[in-house]
């Protein structure tokens, strides 16, 4: 989601849900364009949109800065968190009734 944007100097930061700091975008890097049946809407920048982006890796390795390549309007219906249907990388997550083991330091034994 679009947390905070700067018109006048054309950038903004995106809050991502798998990073602790927010995103960094130039407005350069958005593609607006939404594919709705045969017709195509731009979609304009705005807070509080959701929105799917691409990582620049090079900038992440080198400067270990959190910037983006491209960033896209995501379809995903508003509020709904990514699952891992969603993810193109396997998620793997724990067992919710899962007993965790008791620390040793613990053991009155």
């Amino acid at each position: 989601m679009i947390k905070f944007l700067r018109e006048e100097e054309n950038f903004g930061f995106i809050e991502s849900e798998n990073f602790r700091d927010d995103v960094f975008f130039h407005f350069t890097t958005f593609d607006g364009k939404v594919t709705k049946g045969e017709r195509t809407e731009n979609v304009p920048i705005e807070m509080d949109l959701w929105v799917e982006f691409e990582l620049d890796e090079e900038i992440f390795r080198t400067q270990n800065k959190l910037r983006t390549k491209i960033v896209r309007p995501s379809e995903r219906p508003r509020g709904r968190k990514l699952s891992g249907r969603d993810a193109t990388f396997n998620i793997i997550n724990h067992h919710p009734k899962a007993r965790r083991k008791r620390p040793t330091w613990r053991d009155k034994s």
